[in-house]
């Protein structure tokens, strides 16, 4: 399992988490997302490792969703 993790902004309650969760969840590739709200970290785990297409896919969606990698 590997994991990455990112500092996002515009993380405010439980509500951005579950938006962030759902979005992330549907990217081909990602197995579970964590969302840490106090520090603005998303924590995603795959089976495989992080290629730069599948970073790329996760920064993209997170922007789309209205919270952007910092």
């Amino acid at each position: 399992m590997q994991i990455e993790k990112l500092s996002v902004a515009n993380i405010k309650c439980g509500g951005c988490a579950d938006i962030i969760t759902e979005g992330l969840q549907a990217v081909p590739g990602i197995d579970a997302v964590q969302v840490d709200v106090s520090a603005g970290i998303v924590e995603i785990h795959s089976a495989n490792a992080f290629s730069s297409d599948l970073c790329e896919q996760v920064s993209r969606k997170l922007t789309e969703l209205g919270y952007p990698v910092r």
